[in-house]
């Protein structure tokens, strides 16, 4: 047996064992909410935009994968958006559930990733005595808001991590998925959907499922996918630029701070349309109903450690706060120790 060979098996073997533990442990997963999606780098498998499938909040449905491309949304991953716009249900249960039973704080977090989204909320005077029909409006108000926002930055965190070197699972490549080009859109895209499917209340699974499908085929369209044949031959323009068979050059680091909004990053030369900009979800608007929440992320590895001391911290970070210095230090480490693309 090679070398080679014998690393790779090892690698398999440590890889299934550590997914075997995860699930003895968590069930769904340590975050307690929806399952994993591993997804694709944008120079990787592309799919056929006719066969999305179907969306599956939990295990056994019939999602189609791969990377696809859109003229106005760039290059998305619908692996990405599909875990952050589970994400962003399962927080919206849970911050409802405990805004209407005014509870003091509520956790989660994606599959596998030991990340805990911690929220905490100070009540207005005269909670207690609100009408029922009045709290649960503000409960799905106050949660809608607040889903995207714990979804969206969650998954930065997770592509922070990564940035710095963590392996999850054993297998993720760090570098080659951190901030790749097609990540924040597809993540913000992935929140956005969701809080769609669910401005109208709570879902049950099959509601949700349902509505994700359709929202996620309309938006596709939407943005003007474009056949498997056509993204390959507009991925084929950038390499050399963007991407090499070894490395992604290009990466997308404008997580939104900077103007408000998560803008996609299209190949340039293929349309005349302006590319389609999604708000930056954040807690603004709780206010209007007397609540504050403060909110922290957490994960127990060393990489954390060093995003903390990025963020000049010595405390769980405050994405909200912390993000725009940290990223502003991963920037500069992309341009001068790694020579990526940013802009």
């Amino acid at each position: 047996m090679t070398g080679t060979l014998l690393q790779t098996i090892q690698k398999q073997t440590a890889a299934l064992l550590t997914a075997a533990l995860l699930l003895t442990l968590a069930g769904c997963g340590l975050g307690g909410g929806p399952r994993a999606r591993w997804g694709f780098t944008p120079k990787q498998y592309y799919g056929d935009p006719n066969n999305l499938g179907s969306h599956s909040y939990g295990f056994g449905g019939r999602e189609g994968y791969g990377i696809m491309y859109t003229l106005r949304g760039g290059t998305i991953d619908p692996d990405h958006l599909r875990g952050v716009a589970d994400l962003t249900r399962h927080t919206y249960d849970k911050a409802r559930k405990t805004l209407l039973k005014k509870g003091k704080t509520f956790r989660v977090g994606p599959a596998f990733e030991m990340t805990t989204n911690t929220v905490r909320f100070d009540y207005p005077p005269g909670w207690d005595k609100l009408p029922p029909n009045d709290k649960e409006k503000i409960a799905h108000e106050a949660a809608l808001i607040i889903a995207p926002a714990v979804a969206y930055f969650s998954s930065i965190w997770h592509e922070m991590l990564t940035w710095k070197g963590l392996r999850f699972a054993l297998i993720e490549p760090e570098h080659e998925s951190a901030f790749s080009w097609d990540d924040l859109y597809s993540n913000a895209l992935g929140a956005k959907l969701a809080a769609q499917a669910l401005r109208g209340g709570p879902l049950t699974t099959k509601e949700y499922n349902r509505a994700m499908t359709d929202l996620i085929r309309g938006e596709m369209d939407a943005l003007e996918v474009v056949s498997r044949e056509r993204a390959l031959e507009i991925l084929e323009s950038v390499r050399g630029d963007w991407f090499t068979s070894d490395k992604l050059i290009k990466r997308h680091m404008s997580v939104g701070f900077e103007d408000g909004r998560i803008t996609p990053r299209p190949i340039p030369g293929f349309t005349d349309q302006p590319p389609a900009s999604i708000p930056l979800p954040t807690f603004d608007g709780l206010e209007q109903y007397g609540l504050s929440a403060d909110y922290t992320i957490h994960s127990p590895y060393f990489e954390a450690g060093a995003l903390r001391r990025m963020a000049e911290t010595d405390n769980r970070v405050r994405p909200l706060i912390d993000y725009p210095l940290i990223m502003e230090k991963i920037r500069q480490e992309a341009v001068e120790k790694y020579n990526y693309q940013i802009r």
